[in-house]
């Protein structure tokens, strides 16, 4: 299984549309190979887990480890290897990059969510829920980069729409009490998935480069701070702190991310468009509730 899955990745990859010698492209490789190998690591571990978990490691603790260690480095290898190799073969694009990263990496969130939304309790199915969400991201990612034509910086706000729409309900439960349990992440991860739906259709005709999309994550951050100083300043502490803090947090970000948006109106301005990478199609961000496509 561990050797099929990758092989069965490179095919996909291989055969997507539009990767001719002639418009190859390899700006994108470095974020796509510090995916592909960070999860070839964490496949190798997560497999040795569920060895472990069936009962199919050596009973002595340095067997174990010396299985779990030689899987994880073929994993890992594995993962670097057929990166590099598609890349150099086939060329990707920052925004077919950024989307593949983006896909995977919010699926994997997903499944963990999904998981401990219905309860999983037993270390192997979450362990399975995860690798499985995360092997379907990867199929996603991959037929979303080869026919959806966005640019890296519309992906990039699409990512900044998401993140702090999922970041803004968990606030929100924070500072209303609500109890940190198993609808806690998953309420979270649901409303980051409407943002990535909300994003992907915001982005459509929105000309931004990936430098002002991380300035709006930058003062997203800012407003999550400042938003506490100020009303410190102003009205002092309050005797239910964590809620008037947590509330303060949520009311910071979007103020901040609106400064942002403003203080960077005219940053783009006279720079070439960007040119979309991948085939002309439209957007298509599916929600992942559960690690579900």
């Amino acid at each position: 299984m561990v050797r099929a899955l990758p092989a069965a990745l490179g095919l996909m990859l291989a055969l997507a549309p539009g990767a001719s010698a002639a418009e190859k492209d390899t700006r994108g490789r470095p974020q796509a190979l510090v995916l592909t190998t960070a999860y070839g690591a964490w496949q190798g571990v997560a497999i040795s887990m569920l060895l472990d978990e069936y009962d199919l490691m050596p009973n002595d603790v340095g067997g174990a480890l010396m299985v779990g260690s030689g899987l994880t480095l073929a994993t890992t290898g594995l993962g670097f290897g057929l990166g590099w190799w598609v890349t150099e073969e086939y060329g990707v694009t920052e925004a077919e990059s950024g989307l593949f990263t983006s896909t995977v990496l919010w699926a994997a969130l997903n499944g963990v969510a999904g998981g401990v939304g219905v309860g999983l309790d037993d270390a192997d199915a979450l362990l399975w829920n995860t690798l499985i969400s995360g092997w379907a991201g990867q199929a996603l990612g991959i037929l979303l980069a080869a026919n959806v034509d966005r640019t890296a910086g519309q992906i990039s706000l699409m990512n900044t729409v998401a993140t702090w729409t999922g970041a803004e309900v968990a606030l929100i439960q924070g500072a209303f009490g609500v109890e940190d349990g198993s609808s806690y992440l998953t309420w979270a991860t649901v409303a980051a998935d409407v943002g990535l739906l909300v994003g992907a259709w915001l982005a459509r005709d929105v000309n931004i480069s990936r430098g002002r999309a991380r300035l709006l994550d930058l003062g997203a951050f800012a407003g999550a701070l400042a938003g506490p100083a100020a009303l410190f300043m102003v009205w002092g502490p309050e005797e239910d702190l964590q809620a008037w803090y947590l509330s303060a947090v949520a009311i910071g970000i979007p103020v901040g991310i609106g400064v942002a948006w403003h203080l960077t109106r005219d940053l783009d301005d006279g720079a070439p468009a960007p040119t979309p990478t991948a085939a002309e199609g439209a957007t298509l961000m599916l929600p992942l509730a559960g690690g579900v496509f």
